[in-house]
């Protein structure tokens, strides 16, 4: 129980501490005037997708430590410890309520797994649309630099037809010795 409320403890910090940042960082988007439209689209985002984890993250906590302060735990352990058998010795029928305690502890867990499949997923999801930003980025930049080295390349040759049809950088006068 101790390990269940520690973990619910740092998911909900980190889950509030992260969603500050994203809340600082959309502010500041929102302030920058002058940006291109695909880098604020990447951004903005970004920025909306983090949100959602760090909610999530706090939503998964706040599950979690409800589930075991409110003893909801203890209870589904105490009735799996004391096993109803009738004087044949044979198991005894669940009671309604304990049907309905085993069916809100399956769809508590199914909830949780699924928050954080969908928690994964959506990490994922940010993951790879900042490597696909970051690669079409790159690749601007690899071709502005590649189309730069042409264009130095170009004037270097140039330069070097001017030389060669003006005698060279002697003048005309090599091999007149």
């Amino acid at each position: 129980m101790v390990i269940a409320i520690l973990f619910a403890t740092v998911s909900i910090c980190l889950g509030l501490w992260s969603g500050r940042f994203q809340l600082r960082g959309q502010r500041e988007l929102r302030s920058r005037h002058h940006m291109p439209s695909d880098e604020y689209a990447y951004l903005r985002g970004r920025y909306r997708r983090r949100l959602v984890v760090s909610g999530l993250f706090v939503m998964v906590g706040v599950m979690l430590g409800g589930w075991y302060l409110g003893g909801m735990e203890a209870r589904v352990d105490a009735m799996g410890e004391r096993q109803p058998t009738d004087a044949d010795g044979q198991k005894k029928e669940m009671t309604p309520e304990q049907k309905q305690l085993m069916r809100t502890w399956a769809t508590f867990w199914t909830t949780v797994a699924l928050l954080v499949l969908l928690l994964i997923g959506l990490a994922i999801h940010d993951g790879l649309a900042t490597r696909r930003y970051w690669l079409k980025v790159y690749r601007e930049m690899r071709e502005e630099h590649n189309s730069q080295l042409r264009r130095d390349l170009a004037v270097y040759k140039q330069q070097k037809e001017q030389h060669r049809g003006g005698g060279g950088n002697f003048g005309g006068r090599l091999g007149q010795n």
